[in-house]
């Protein structure tokens, strides 16, 4: 059979600097809803009513003279009045925890009316200060105190790649200590230090690097690939695992392996 045709991948080594990421493989399937503008007051987590419901399939009236904001969907009717705890849901009274109310010119409730009301499942990711909101086939983050971690630019990409390939040789420890910090997380850079560097001095460049892939919904953690030609039949990938840290992204891993082609 031709070899350049049939590839037989073998990986003869695996030399490993970092820590794993978990990651969720149902996190993975779309991307969510975003909604940045949530809010925590008095403890208590308030989303916009408006660009929720509309985002479900709902329509939104407001009633001026009466302020009174109404919800309707197929078969259902809501009502809530502002500054009121209760909430008409088509024949049923139920009682908001704190009053509905408006802020800027935006109607917020409390975070539990998305499960009381919608039947909606909620869960609280307190590190990113966000909801994410699952209902029916849809999932949704609400943004309250922390805004959305930005996504990788190329340029971002570009540095991390380069700072990586910097540190294949350290020779200068006092330097490289101080010249790395903005690109490797504390961890990862201690090693490289303890080590004088990387396994490999193969420099990598763009025109074999993947794509981006977030790790997570929340995308605080990514990871990408390069590879480079080593010796006859035989190339090196290295794969970069990002983690999003004190408003930066660092590399957190970096993994090397032998490929025969």
């Amino acid at each position: 059979m031709n070899k350049l045709v049939s590839v037989f991948i073998i990986f003869l080594f695996i030399h490993t600097i970092g820590l794993s990421a978990a990651v969720s493989a149902s996190e993975l399937k779309e991307s969510p809803i975003i909604v940045d503008n949530g809010k925590i007051i008095s403890g208590r987590t308030l989303i916009p009513i408006k660009v929720v419901s509309t985002h479900f399939g709902y329509q939104v009236g407001w009633e001026q003279e009466a302020k009174v904001v109404t919800i309707l969907g197929r078969d259902t009717t809501i009502r809530m009045k502002i500054n009121s705890n209760e909430v008409s849901l088509n024949d049923q009274k139920l009682t908001l925890e704190v009053p509905a109310q408006i802020y800027n010119g935006v109607t917020y409730v409390p975070l539990k009316f998305l499960s009381d009301v919608f039947g909606a499942s909620i869960r609280w990711n307190s590190t990113f200060k966000v909801a994410q909101v699952l209902w029916e086939d849809q999932t949704m983050l609400i943004y309250t105190e922390i805004k959305r971690i930005p996504d990788l630019t190329d340029k971002q990409v570009d540095s991390l790649s380069k700072a990586a390939n910097e540190a294949a040789v350290i020779t200068d420890m006092k330097y490289a200590k101080e010249h790395f910090k903005p690109y490797f997380t504390d961890k990862l850079l201690g090693k490289i230090l303890w080590n004088k560097g990387l396994p490999f001095r193969i420099q990598f460049d763009s025109k074999h690097q993947s794509a981006v892939t977030y790790l997570n919904i929340y995308h605080s953690e990514a990871v990408m690939t390069h590879l480079s030609y080593f010796a006859l039949h035989t190339w090196v990938t290295r794969m970069m695992e990002l983690e999003y840290v004190d408003h930066h992204w660092k590399i957190s891993r970096i993994d090397f392996k032998y490929t025969y082609f």
